[in-house]
């Protein structure tokens, strides 16, 4: 297949190669509405020829994700069949054991000139052992892995969270803090260069622009996680010839439920603050009130909130 060279400005590429995931978060987005788990997965085979087509910005790696990367049955083919000179991240739950994926991956393949981990471990309180997590992420580093854990910095549990930081520090792994976004106890949370995007009163049309390039588990690429999410509006596929909206303004209408992940203030890839992953403008007036407005949410650790 010819080359897809993705703009210059790009910050993130992202291949969801599953949303299906060993825990069960009762606060995970994939599992909203029970659809996308079931949806189509690519073969390795097809991932591996899409990947390997994209010509990708300085810096910026291929970052497999999920629901949980792992799950899908060809990952290790997939990441030892994508290019050498293309970089690869990984997010991982760390659940799956290491010998039946990571360990028959060379390191230094999953190794980059980064300001951070290129396999970034989450860490999901109640869901997971911590001092299980911890243990595999040392054994991964003794094996010359490029490796961290992440968690978000839920307000309930800031406390707990900066302990289980401070361990893994004395352990010398590399343990940082996510942002929390969205409604808490009253109080709303999270850094957001567009407010009312989120979870807004009402919808309205507006034209948005995007750095990322996020392809969904059947090999659908959306222009933002809202999209992906709902599977709405994919610009194009990763084996199209050409996908011609990627990185150019384009039109939407439900400005209003735009996900925090792509209006978040965060780090870009060289952790430079002050980035967010869409511009928009051209705002209209609402047309219609959303019916999707979190005006109160639950504990986002739902019942099952001690480790397993």
């Amino acid at each position: 297949m010819e080359n897809l060279i993705l703009p210059s400005e790009f910050n993130y590429v992202a291949a969801f190669l599953t949303f299906a995931c060993q825990l069960r978060c009762p606060y995970c987005i994939n599992h909203h509405g029970g659809d996308l788990v079931k949806n189509r997965r690519m073969s390795g085979e097809e991932w591996i020829k899409g990947i390997n087509r994209l010509v990708l910005p300085p810096d910026v790696p291929i970052t497999l994700q999920g629901g949980e990367p792992t799950v899908h049955k060809d990952i290790v083919e997939i990441i030892n069949g994508i290019s050498s000179h293309i970089p690869i991240d990984i997010l991982t739950n760390l659940e799956r054991p290491l010998d039946q994926w990571l360990y028959k991956i060379p390191p230094e393949r999953l190794k980059r000139k980064s300001p951070y981990a290129s396999i970034r471990v989450s860490w999901h309180r109640g869901q997971h052992s911590l001092e299980d997590l911890l243990r595999k992420v040392a054994q991964a580093q003794e094996k010359g892995f490029h490796i961290g854990i992440w968690t978000v910095m839920h307000p309930d549990y800031e406390a707990e969270i900066l302990e289980a930081q401070h361990t893994a520090k004395h352990m010398g792994i590399d343990f940082r803090l996510k942002e929390f976004l969205g409604p808490w106890k009253g109080v709303n949370h999270g850094t957001f260069r567009y407010p009312e995007a989120v979870n807004g009163p009402v919808l309205r049309e507006c034209q948005c622009r995007t750095t990322e390039m996020l392809i969904a588990p059947d090999g659908q690429v959306y222009r933002c996680h809202s999209d992906l999410y709902a599977a709405r509006f994919p610009i194009g596929h990763i084996l199209d010839a050409e996908i011609p909206l990627l990185g150019q303004w384009a039109p939407c209408a439900v400005f209003g439920k735009c996900n925090s992940c792509d209006i978040k203030v965060k780090f870009n890839r060289y952790q430079q603050p002050g980035h967010s992953s869409v511009e928009i403008r051209s705002l209209s007036q609402p047309y219609a009130q959303n019916a999707d407005v979190v005006s109160k949410v639950e504990n986002t650790y739902g019942k099952t909130d001690q480790p397993k």
